[in-house]
């Protein structure tokens, strides 16, 4: 299914009729165009054909069918995919989060949603996206960066590993990470960094850096100045 590039593709999946209506109503009036799927296996026949740019995927789908294929099966069958598409986890149930977002999901929203709140986090993701895939054509770019100790970053495939093993990282870390590989050795500013990564200046919010950083930090198990070094009153460098 083409689209024009301004109108990004979200795919919804969630058993209940009614928490799909209303999630297309809302994003197809902020310009989205959006489908729907009531299952796992349905989500998958659509992933396959339309390449959507974005699944919002409820984590248990169907609750009194055993059988049925989970929210969190779908997730690791798209993840598993060549071309990267981003998912954020719909549940009512919190204490799902550690393992959604271990299984490869970017984020995760709790019903009942905040609808700004997801929109926020559904343009920040595309436009992350966006922004490494362009970056990822540039030829004058390495699609691999090979860094101590022993991590790799797969621009083409929006993938980290550290000694083999993958790391999941939301775009935004996805791309700040990328960002300091390419330009190591080098201090930037948090301000820098929101311009930079962000795409924008954001006023008041140079914490954002701070806790993406602490993010990757702990998902890549380094230790507080290994790799990525804090630059006093300044903000951050990749020391090779």
């Amino acid at each position: 299914m083409s689209h024009p590039p301004d109108q990004p593709h979200i795919l919804v999946v969630d058993d209940e009729d009614a928490i799909r209506t209303a999630l297309s109503t809302f994003l197809g009036r902020l310009g989205f165009i959006v489908t729907t799927a009531p299952s796992g296996e349905d989500a998958l026949r659509q992933v396959e054909h339309t390449e959507p740019d974005l699944l919002l995927l409820d984590v248990v789908l169907s609750e009194d069918n055993n059988q049925a294929m989970s929210g969190l099966e779908v997730c690791r069958r798209v993840r598993a995919r060549e071309r990267f598409i981003p998912i954020i986890m719909l549940t009512s149930y919190p204490e799902w989060q550690v393992e959604s977002l271990g299984q490869g999901a970017i984020a995760f929203i709790t019903k009942p949603w905040d609808n700004n709140a997801l929109a926020t986090q559904i343009r920040t993701t595309l436009a992350a996206v966006s922004r490494i895939r362009e970056e990822a054509s540039d030829k004058k770019n390495p699609n691999h960066i090979h860094l101590e100790p022993a991590i790799e970053i797969d621009m083409e495939h929006f993938r980290v590993s550290r000694n083999g093993q993958q790391i999941d990282l939301t775009p935004i870390e996805f791309s700040l990470f990328a960002f300091l590989a390419r330009n190591p050795n080098r201090q930037w500013s948090r301000k820098d960094l929101l311009d930079h990564v962000w795409d924008y200046s954001w006023e008041g919010y140079a914490r954002t850096v701070d806790r993406h950083v602490a993010a990757l930090r702990r998902k890549l198990k380094l230790d507080r100045d290994e790799l990525i070094e804090t630059v006093h009153g300044i903000g951050y460098r990749l020391v090779l």
